[in-house]
């Protein structure tokens, strides 16, 4: 007769579970709450480290690190995971909304109490009488950071329930509910060299890595790749002027780009030797993410993904999509996130 039930050590702690429990479930069952947000697999905020022990990974397996929220348990096993800011709501209001380029936006939050979140998680957004939305704080462009002030970067979609009400129904003194934070791809203190690669507004948390990495660990190599769908969407400048100051090299690319000041190339295409000793963080478009996670993969670098999807979009079915293919295709299947 088949075992029923299991230990599972989660931190250091024993709970009981049953044969067959998500790693999420397990962890609630014995009082200890797993980073979890969307749990259908697409954030990765419970993503966590398997030690030993029988687990089905799902088709979620990046290193030693599966999807709680869609790994089983089939025996006794023993997890971990990073200590992260402890999920809350705050009020606030908004304090500014400025164009920083063509429909890219820097949205100034004031909340009631400082936020605590780690460079490169994200928050949940919800501007009054409108839908929340997922946004990653970040650094400010130029640098003038205020602890009770959040700092987004928002692209603007025409007829997009939110963003394209930004500055006119939405604007300043509008008010805002923050809760957070979430998300998996957050800086840690690492030795090993950093690859940081982003498109679009993928570049907020990038951005905020690439600031705490530099500040906090002078000594430590970082590169930084940023790609839009054209020049237009480089909204960075002011931060390329600030990492080059710092002999941090980014790489700019767009298809429009002059391949002198900004390439022309995919961001995937420009990474060059990729080793087992990289730490890689992308954010930004799915299919970009996808594609540094499987030359991540094959380098056996380690991963960290933040995909943006769209919001209008409903999750519902790309959670059911991604399972499916998660299934199909084995324990190498692409995984998703946000």
């Amino acid at each position: 007769m088949s075992k029923s039930t299991c230990t599972v050590t989660i931190n250091g702690k024993p709970v009981k579970a049953n044969v067959g429990d998500t790693l999420i479930d397990a962890g609630l069952g014995g009082r200890i709450v797993l980073p979890h947000d969307c749990c259908s697999g697409q954030c990765e905020t419970c993503r966590v480290r398997v030690l030993s022990g029988q687990v089905d990974d799902q088709g979620t397996l990046e290193k030693n690190t599966v999807l709680g929220c869609l790994a089983v348990l089939e025996g006794d096993a023993e997890i971990s995971y990073d200590p992260v800011p402890i999920v809350k709501t705050v009020k606030g209001v908004v304090q500014t909304i400025q164009k920083i380029k063509d429909d890219y936006l820097e949205v100034r939050v004031r909340v009631a109490r400082p936020v605590t979140w780690l460079p490169g998680q994200y928050l949940r957004a919800t501007f009054a009488g409108y839908p929340p939305r997922d946004y990653s704080p970040t650094t400010p462009l130029n640098l003038d950071a205020d602890e009770n002030v959040v700092v987004f970067h928002i692209k603007v979609y025409p007829d997009s329930i939110v963003s394209s009400k930004l500055g006119n129904q939405i604007d300043k003194g509008h008010s805002v509910k923050l809760r957070g934070p979430f998300g998996n791809a957050f800086l840690r203190r690492q030795p090993e060299p950093l690859l940081l690669t982003s498109t679009g507004t993928g570049f907020a948390p990038i951005w905020s890595i690439a600031v705490a990495a530099s500040l906090g660990q002078p000594d430590r190599e970082i590169r930084i790749i940023a790609g839009a769908r054209t020049k237009d969407g480089l909204y960075m400048r002011d931060a390329v002027r600030w990492l080059q100051s710092r002999g941090i090299p980014i790489t700019l690319t767009a298809s429009d780009g002059d391949n002198e000041t900004v390439m022309t190339d995919r961001p995937q295409d420009l990474v060059g030797n990729l080793t087992a000793d990289h730490i890689v963080y992308s954010a930004g478009a799915p299919a970009h993410v996808e594609a540094m996670r499987t030359l991540a993969r094959v380098a056996g670098a380690t991963f960290y993904a933040d995909p943006f999807y769209v919001a209008e979009e409903d999750r519902g079915v790309l959670a059911m999509a991604s399972s499916l293919l998660r299934k199909a295709a084995g324990p190498f299947a692409p995984a998703s996130a946000q």
